[in-house]
């Protein structure tokens, strides 16, 4: 099987999670992928643009390996980008808190990506104990 391109990819991903999840987890990935785009609200700011950069390198390593292993749960560990970018949002805390609608967005996106990290722990170490076969396809 030849892989689709990058972009194809990332329009597959897309796709499989607005189109094919189930409604609470397309409910639950269609706000992650809200909470983490309002970054562009905030280019202007250090926080948005890091926000944003981590969200773009995280969906281009998602479709890496969505060209090598399919919807397989080991997507979630591209998550763990937003571990350092988390602990450097809370570490600048002091400076955030001084624009409230900034600190408001950073605190949704902060306890979103914690949430989605908990099930991304839960996924990749049941795609480690062997649980390997693509669960959604385009």
């Amino acid at each position: 099987m030849t892989r689709p391109n990058l972009i194809v990819s990332i329009l597959h991903l897309l796709g499989i999670v607005t189109l094919r999840f189930k409604p609470v987890p397309r409910i639950w990935a269609t706000w992650l992928m809200a909470v983490n785009l309002a970054a562009v609200a905030f280019l202007g700011r250090i926080e948005g643009q890091v926000a944003f950069t981590v969200a773009g390198v995280a969906v281009l390593a998602m479709a890496l390996i969505y060209q090598r292993n399919r919807f397989t749960r080991v997507l979630g560990i591209c998550h763990i980008l937003w571990v350092p970018m988390i602990a450097w949002l809370v570490w600048r805390w002091d400076s955030i808190q001084t624009d409230p609608t900034l600190a408001t967005w950073i605190t949704l996106m902060i306890a979103s990506n914690v949430v989605s990290l908990v099930i991304d722990v839960t996924d990749v170490t049941r795609f480690l104990k062997g649980e390997r076969k693509p669960f959604y396809a385009w």
